[in-house]
């Protein structure tokens, strides 16, 4: 993988990373006001604030981040699926696979760092 390619994929998985936590914000917000939406609460703020850090680190070609990121999404969705018993959205295998190409692209990123040095 090229730097430009490395590059790429860190800003779609940040840019994956802020729709993930604008559609958190708003349906917690939405069952905040009353709605009753996948039993979502005050608390999935944490979420969102959680959602919004890593994206940060990932903008910031954070590895640890771009990894964390992946994990927590994945086993929010594993979690969500047992307890709707329902198969996640088509719309959560993107974010997955946006996810992982962040995790794929902070590597690349600084492995082509340490070469040039």
């Amino acid at each position: 993988m090229n730097s430009s390619n490395a590059r790429q994929h860190i800003v779609n998985a940040t840019t994956a990373g802020v729709i993930s936590g604008v559609i958190t914000l708003i349906v917690t917000l939405v069952s905040m006001a009353g709605g009753k939406v996948l039993e979502f609460s005050a608390w999935n703020l944490l979420d969102v604030a959680l959602i919004f850090g890593l994206t940060y680190g990932i903008y910031k070609n954070r590895r640890i981040c771009a990894v964390s990121m992946l994990i927590y999404f994945l086993f929010s969705k594993i979690y969500l699926a047992v307890t709707l018993k329902q198969a996640p959205s088509f719309l959560a295998y993107i974010f997955i696979y946006y996810f992982f190409q962040g995790v794929r692209g902070t590597f690349a990123y600084h492995r082509l760092v340490q070469e040039k040095s």
